[in-house]
């Protein structure tokens, strides 16, 4: 298993010391700040580490191309972890210390290269608490995410599947305090070694009482993409502070002095988004955090259709339920991710001919109002379809010689061979030029043999047999 973990397996790891306290006198006593970097080559994924000792209660701030981003986890006021999945190229990784006695920055080029030749995927996923301290949202964010299958493990376990049309999350309560690896991890066809990304989860012990947080949402009226967020805090009387995020982004402050606002109105752009809540009380210092997700701009008609066989064949038609503007709307089908068809309108099905197996076959439609996309899948498993092969044996009187009478449904329509010891002797093969009469007579010397009928069919390519021994003294 190939496993790109970001705390067991650092490939290069490089310590950077950098002083900022030569330019003022004033900060003269200022301490060494080290960042070290983990990544595997040819991976886009990064972790970057600020190891500054000597202060306490400072605030890191992360930029990357002089953009300032949030470390993943609005819970974590230190900052000092950063990780990050990068495009290829160039970038410059900064870290700021956010304190009035050491101001100090440090900042890191870094050159980006992907591997292409690498068939595995670069997984990646990101890590935040999620309603209360020892609960955490992990969020898979990877190229090829739309077409792959993985699972999530904890310290090794499998707690959850996820497929593309699936939620690419897992909300995990972790009850005990510990340490605890969450990993994600896929195989495919082309990585059979497979995959993996790991992180590292510190559930630490609290005696806190921290307050159940939540808010309520609703479009403003006359509006397309405003909404009114209003926060509801039960538990308690006392809150210290109300912040709002919207993808890791603060966007709002207002202490909450019970008088005080609860309220925050946003406007939005077609796009999805995540928007968090976090409440801090004199009880629960390091606060709650409440998130949703919330989608603006896109409005996508609910897909499904029915899957009907068409009789004894191995084919199906798909036939799409009624949607509005189906009949103007071109529908793309794909069988196991390959795009095999379109079709449009609710009375055009799409047809497809299988082989035994299982496929995931799946509709997709783009619109004006549906940018992005919606699709629904369903699995489709064929069973193989093989005859029950069967033959009566008979001795000839006290000759040597036997008689060998198949006996079988749909015997007239299946081609077969007959076999002794491994070796063919006889052929029964539909629409031939030669009599197909199901039927062999052998003669035998001294021995034991076995002898087999063998077929294969269209329905049935893996092969049967029927087989019977036979002892001559």
């Amino acid at each position: 298993m190939k496993k790109i973990s970001i705390w067991l397996i650092t490939v290069f790891a490089m310590m950077l010391t950098f002083t900022s306290c030569e330019v003022n006198e004033e900060f003269e006593t200022c301490p060494e700040i080290n960042l070290e970097i983990e990544n595997e080559p040819g991976s886009a994924v990064y972790r970057f580490i600020a190891q500054l000792d000597e202060l306490e209660d400072i605030r890191f701030t992360w930029t990357i191309d002089d953009e300032e981003i949030a470390t993943g986890n609005i819970d974590n006021i230190i900052g000092q972890i950063l990780d990050y999945r990068f495009e290829s190229g160039k970038h410059t990784v900064c870290v700021k210390v956010a304190s009035d006695d050491c101001p100090i920055q440090v900042c890191k080029e870094i050159d980006v290269v992907r591997d292409e030749t690498d068939p595995c995927p670069d997984l990646f996923f990101e890590s935040r608490t999620n309603e209360k301290p020892s609960t955490y949202k992990f969020i898979a964010d990877f190229e090829g995410i739309e077409r792959l299958d993985y699972g999530w493990y904890i310290n090794g376990e499998l707690v959850e599947d996820s497929s593309p049309n699936e939620r690419n999350y897992l909300i995990w309560d972790f009850e005990e305090p510990g340490v605890y690896e969450v990993c994600i991890k896929t195989e495919t066809d082309e990585c059979p070694e497979g995959a993996s990304y790991c992180k590292e989860i510190r559930v630490e012990e609290s005696d806190l009482a921290c307050p159940e947080v939540f808010f309520r949402k609703e479009m403003e009226p006359g509006t397309d993409g405003t909404y009114v967020f209003e926060a509801v805090i039960e538990g308690t009387d006392e809150v210290s502070e109300i912040l709002w995020y919207v993808n890791d982004q603060q966007v709002e402050n207002a202490t909450d002095q019970q008088e005080g606002s609860r309220v925050l109105v946003q406007e939005f752009g077609p796009g999805v988004y995540e928007v968090c809540l976090k409440v801090t009380t004199p009880d629960c210092p390091d606060g709650v955090v409440y998130c949703k997700e919330i989608r603006v701009g896109q409005t996508c008609p609910e897909l499904t259709f029915e899957a009907e066989r068409d009789g004894d064949n191995l084919a199906y038609y798909f036939y799409p339920r009624y949607f509005d503007g189906i009949e103007e709307t071109p529908i793309s089908w794909s069988v196991n991710q390959d795009f095999v068809g379109t079709t449009q309108g609710h009375d055009e099905p799409f047809y497809f001919q299988f082989a035994p197996g299982r496929y995931e076959v799946c509709m997709l439609i783009e619109t004006e109002d549906c940018p992005e996309g919606v699709s629904f899948c369903k699995v489709i498993e064929i069973d193989y379809d093989c005859p029950e092969l069967f033959f009566e044996m008979e001795q000839e009187g006290d000759t040597p010689g036997y008689n060998f009478y198949a006996s079988f449904d749909r015997m007239q329509d299946t081609s077969y061979e007959w076999t002794i010891n491994g070796e063919v002797v006889d052929r029964e093969i539909v629409d031939s030029n030669e009599e197909k009469d199901d039927y062999l007579y052998y003669q035998f010397g001294a021995g034991t043999y076995e002898i087999c009928i063998i077929a294969e069919t269209p329905n049935c390519p893996q092969g049967v047999r029927y087989c019977k021994t036979l002892v001559i003294e």
